[in-house]
């Protein structure tokens, strides 16, 4: 399952993607949040992040960031220390051919 955040991720948008990533269409053996077409994320967005990494690990699912191309949204994950902690990959079908 690949869901797909555009535009900005921030306190106003966070909940709708929340509820898209813990739907029933959120769910699956693998879930990719594909952040590539995003051209803001803050803390709200972050902490969504970490919370479904927590989340996967919990309930024993793979769970990968696609961060390809948005060089702010890779950029704020370098700063903040999250490539060491949360899958990120460049494209999503990286996850589901290895």
């Amino acid at each position: 399952m690949v869901v797909v955040a555009e535009g900005e991720l921030d306190l106003g948008s966070v909940e709708l993607l929340r509820d898209a990533l813990r739907g029933p269409d959120g769910r699956g053996d693998t879930v990719v949040l594909d952040l590539r077409k995003l051209t803001f994320i803050d803390s709200s967005g972050l902490s969504l992040v970490v919370g479904e990494h927590q989340r996967a690990r919990a309930e024993s699912f793979d769970f990968a960031v696609a961060v390809g191309g948005a060089r702010e949204v890779q950029r704020l994950f370098d700063l903040a220390g999250l490539q060491e902690t949360v899958r990120l990959v460049e494209h999503p079908d990286s996850v589901f051919t290895s």
